[in-house]
């Protein structure tokens, strides 16, 4: 969206510069037609170019000597990388808020003002053609704003009509307008010749070139043709932008646009809240819709993918609608929308290799696509897996799953292993080296499932032995490793299995340690991190190898184990949940080296371990308590959580808000309350959903079931009047403000919803996706607020030192 408005601000260097003419020429009633074409491109390969045609008529001369101008469009198209769009041809027209940009304005009068000091005013009228537009089409917030904003530069395109005459219509005479010079070239009786070429400059970083030249009509004040070619340019020559700009009389006849299916697809579009309530899909709206649009244009390719859209979210009965939708789409159609490649590849991989991997080569364009089903998903197919079909049933009817979808679930895990091994054959055989570093290691895991030859078990653990750094990151190659280590010691192979899990800790170790890797690939970081957590799971897994052998070792291996788990959400990657369900691993190791260090007679030191483990893991501060009261008898916890502890937090950065009544929110008004922030947006489903329960809360801290407790919502990413008209909507009574461009940025918000729990001293912390926020506020509000009768604590710990 900003690349395109900045596009239209770049029509400024080709004709604001040239101030129109007086307006004593122009007679109420004086009309042409015009046609315009623009081209625009931007560094990197970005080109855009738009066609319209468009009636221009005087509509009245003002006492004050200005003209009332009334500009019309009648017919659109536009051609950039990623679309075509043609008013005229319905089968072009496209969820897109560009082309509704223009769609929306033709036929739509939209008045100027040609002053007499040659300046042409913004639409006069735009505003109240945006309302009426928005209304039509039930437009969201950020929509509505996005075509007002391009329709305001509409007067810049006028001033290409109505470029300056020159004082003298005589052949040779020059002046500037900067950065031009223009010179008039000939003259005849009807037309003015002018040409414009930029001055010289030699002074600033960027600079304009090109030319201009345009055909005035003597007697009027507007242009017969006019012709620009304008670009920025570095002072080394570099082009920055360029746009081109052509001005002919249109003698075509325009074909009608197909008003009714664009409103339609438009309403089904994420830009509309026509099939919502208060923010939310309808399935019922959805429903009355579809039995009116369907037999209209059901065989429209557009259609059948924007009920993907609708169907997309929402109830069980939708998400079936949304799998059948799926399957009436032809999979080249999807390219580019990874979300729906990835659902569609879940019910096709085991009914058709040949058709999945069609999905899989469309996928691969979205590398972080790829991998996410190759690894989350594709390799939970390889196993075999024995269904609980009674608890499953219970579960899926619990949840209103009809008993078709059911019958159909069942059908598909029958049919899923199966499935997954013609896959896995027929992605070897590619002869694609993306496929190749991705799945080569699983293959090897999923080859030593299925053998109990101990010959072939030996020739896959060698096989491990060449591992590259790509295989590391993108194929997953540890988590595999540790597999089939696995299967080799139940296999009653111990020193394959050994000597496997000691390649899979060097090979981490290494992964983490190449910084050559990780700076040429920074958008893998979630990648390192998730290698970071393997590698945590590896050195517990060398502490049960070695504690009935070498307890001093075993002990330093459970340390590493402890100190390389996620110390906070930062140190967290979405991926390591499916490392830890393949690997049977824990997200920290840190209880279990407490409870060592405990045997061992060092409680101060578990002490310690648990302190730190509570900034990765909040809810485990009865635990933690728990072990303090056990060990440390006569000391009061609650002392040694407010002195010791909440000492440890990172501070919370302060800020300053609106709130949704436009009134001053601060951090320093929760001093002295436990404050838990919610950083949210209507945008977001899992923050829509989990707002009631964010509600429920604020309900019982208003109703002073919680003393010294306070929430606030924070939206985020939107306008304030959307997320205000979203809560007044739905009757929150949560406090609320609005994110300016500091806080998301301060608090280092990386995902929505984020919860940050602040302490009554300004001390902050991250709280991870889906835990039980208000259990946690209750227990650190009661360890902080309530006052034990035992001695304060005089543990000291530093959570910047290692053990």
């Amino acid at each position: 969206m900003r690349k395109f408005l900045l596009l239209l601000v770049y029509l400024t260097v080709a004709c604001s510069p040239l101030a129109t003419i007086a307006q004593l020429k122009f007679k109420k009633n004086d009309s042409w037609r015009y046609q315009l074409i623009l081209k625009d491109s931007l560094q990197g390969g970005y080109q855009m170019e738009i066609n319209k045609t468009m009636r221009i008529t005087i509509t009245g001369i003002n006492p004050d000597g200005s003209a009332n101008l009334v500009y019309e469009l009648e017919s659109a198209a536009a051609r950039r990388p990623d679309a075509r769009f043609n008013s005229a041809d319905p089968d072009t027209y496209l969820q897109d808020w560009q082309m509704m940009s223009l769609m929306l304005l033709m036929h739509r009068p939209v008045v100027f003002k040609i002053y007499s000091n040659d300046s042409i005013s913004a639409p006069v009228n735009i505003a109240a053609i945006a309302s009426e537009a928005g209304a039509s089409l039930a437009l969201t917030d950020d929509a509505l704003a996005a075509i007002t904003n391009n329709w305001n530069y509409l007067n810049f395109e006028l001033k290409c009509f109505f470029p300056a005459a020159p004082k003298a219509l005589t052949a040779n005479n020059e002046w500037k307008e900067s950065p031009w010079n223009f010179r008039v070239t000939s003259g005849d009786k009807e037309l003015v010749e002018v040409t414009g070429t930029p001055e010289e400059n030699k002074t600033d970083s960027v600079r304009v070139a090109g030319e201009i030249s345009y055909s005035l009509i003597r007697n009027k004040g507007n242009v017969q043709t006019f012709k620009s070619l304008s670009r920025q340019v570095q002072s080394n020559g570099t082009a920055l932008t360029a746009r081109e700009v052509t001005v002919s009389p249109a003698t075509a006849k325009v074909l009608p646009a197909d008003t009714a299916w664009f409103n339609t697809l438009m309403r089904m579009s994420r830009m509309s809240n026509w099939l919502e309530v208060n923010g939310e899909p309808d399935s019922a709206k959805i429903a009355r819709f579809l039995a009116v649009s369907a037999p209209l244009y059901g065989n429209r390719l557009a259609f059948k993918l924007a009920k993907l859209s609708i169907y997309g979210s929402g109830s069980e009965y939708m998400y079936e609608q949304y799998q059948n939708a799926l399957k009436e789409v032809p999979s080249a159609a999807l390219a580019g929308s990874s979300s729906h490649l990835f659902n569609k590849l879940q019910h096709t991989y085991y009914e058709n290799p040949d058709s999945a991997m069609v999905l899989l080569k469309l996928l691969s364009a979205d590398r972080r696509s790829l991998d996410s089903w190759l690894d989350q998903s594709f390799a939970q197919y390889l196993p075999q897996h024995d269904f609980d079909t009674i608890e499953a049933r219970k579960e899926f009817r619990g949840r209103g799953v009809s008993e078709a979808r059911i019958a159909e679930i069942f059908e598909e895990s029958r049919k899923a292993p199966a499935g997954a091994q013609l896959l896995m054959t027929r992605i070897l055989a590619e002869n694609d080296s993306i496929f190749q570093v991705s799945v080569r290691p699983m293959s090897l895991w999923n080859k030593a499932m299925h053998t109990t030859d101990t010959a072939i078990l030996k020739s896959i653990a060698a096989d491990f032995g060449q591992i590259s750094p790509a295989e590391m990151t993108l194929g997953k190659a540890a988590r595999y490793e540790l597999l089939v280590q696995d299967i080799l010691r139940k296999s009653n192979m111990p020193a394959a299995a050994d000597a496997l899990l000691d390649k899979a800790l060097s090979d981490l170790k290494n992964n983490q340690a190449d910084t050559a890797f990780w700076t040429a690939h920074p958008e893998l970081q979630s990648k390192k991190i998730a290698n970071k957590n393997i590698l945590s799971h590896a050195y517990y897994l060398k502490y049960e190898q070695t504690k009935t052998t070498d307890k001093k070792a075993a002990l330093n291996y459970l340390a590493l184990a402890a100190g390389t788990a996620p110390k906070s959400n930062a140190d967290k990657a979405y991926e390591s949940f499916y490392d830890r369900a393949f690997l049977h691993s824990e997200e920290n190791y840190s209880a279990r080296f407490a409870k060592e260090l405990d045997a061992l007679g060092k409680p101060e030191e578990a002490m310690k371990v648990l302190s730190r483990q509570l900034a990765a893991q909040p809810d485990m501060l009865d635990s933690t308590r728990a072990f303090f009261n056990a060990h440390f008898p006569g000391k009061s916890f609650n002392a040694y959580f407010r002195d010791v502890l909440l000492k440890e937090w990172e501070d919370a950065p302060d800020f300053t808000l609106k709130g949704m009544n436009n009134e001053n929110i601060r951090l320093a008004d929760y001093r002295g309350k436990w404050l838990l922030l919610d950083f949210w947006g209507t945008w977001c489903s899992p923050c829509r959903k989990d707002l009631p329960h964010l509600n429920t809360l604020a309900q019982d801290i208003n109703a002073g079931k919680y003393p010294g407790n306070a929430v606030l919502a924070i939206s985020c990413q939107e306008p304030m009047e959307t997320s205000r008209n979203f809560i007044t909507a739905n009757k929150y009574v949560f406090p609320a403000a609005h994110a300016d461009d500091k806080i998301e940025k301060s608090y280092k918000i990386k995902g929505y919803p984020t919860k940050v729990l602040v302490s009554p001293d300004g001390k902050m912390l991250d709280l991870q996706f889906g835990a039980d926020y208000a259990a946690i506020l209750q227990t650190y509000s009661n360890a902080y607020f309530t006052q034990e009768k035992e001695q304060p604590s005089t543990i000291k710990i530093d959570n910047k030192k290692k053990d």
